[in-house]
């Protein structure tokens, strides 16, 4: 989805798109500083990401860092292709090479991997990782440790940090679906500021539609497809 799709509602809802008028809200900002609807987007886009990580959510090799404790998944540091705004599971091991599918790496709770992991052994593999976004959203760990010797890649999701939009016809990187969302930010940003469009119980309203559409969305990505049939087999009713 480009911005201009997202930035064209937002005008219109703004009654900014007038032939022949000069808008109020341009979508670029100017070299005197002035802001543009680009700059709500972008706000609107990192707001998205820290609500619905799964929104901005890759799945690809990284590499590890050798011990236990690990850091958010980066560019420089991991290999990744985008710097990781929080984790959201290591799915299965990738060998030396990253590209050798291995065992899953099961999940765990920090407080019971910490109490229970042997601090002394290290391995070329992984089979457990914990993470608690509320207590510490930028460290992870893994067991058993990993070795210091040897290159450990596991396949990672991960919530990527949004690219700052700097043009209209450029890519957003979310789905047709979140335009809705992302206008209604846009307009209670907007409308809740100290300027002409101001309107504290229509930012309000757009707030609340915002957060609406959000948990709608939720809903409907939890309960759907279903992960199995609940046919019987042979296909009999």
């Amino acid at each position: 989805m480009r911005a201009a799709e997202v930035l064209r509602l937002v005008s219109g809802a703004l009654q900014d798109l007038e032939p022949g008028l000069e808008s109020r809200w341009p979508w670029e900002g100017g070299d005197d500083g002035r802001i543009g609807l680009l700059d709500f987007l972008n706000e609107s886009m990192r707001v998205v990401v820290m609500q619905r990580p799964d929104a901005f959510a890759i799945t690809e090799p990284i590499r590890l860092e050798p011990g236990m404790r690990q850091r958010m998944p980066s560019k420089k540091r991991n290999s990744a292709s985008h710097n990781a705004a929080t984790l959201i599971e290591l799915v299965r091991n990738l060998g030396q090479d990253g590209d050798t599918p291995g065992q899953a790496i099961v999940s765990a709770h920090p407080s019971l991997l910490l109490a229970w992991a042997d601090a002394t052994r290290a391995a070329r593999s992984v089979e457990n990782f914990a993470y608690d976004r509320l207590t510490n959203p930028n460290i992870y760990y893994v067991y058993p440790a990993v070795c210091e010797d040897a290159d450990v890649w596991v396949e990672a999701t991960y919530s990527a940090a949004p690219e700052a939009i700097t043009s209209p016809e450029q890519e957003i990187g979310l789905p047709e679906g979140y335009a809705a969302a992302l206008k209604h930010h846009i307009l209670a940003s907007i409308l809740s500021g100290d300027n002409e469009s101001s309107n504290a119980s229509k930012a309000s309203l757009h707030l609340q539609l915002y957060a609406q559409i959000l948990g709608i969305k939720l809903q409907v990505d939890a309960g759907w497809p279903k992960a199995k049939s609940t046919a019987p087999a042979g296909g009999a009713a």
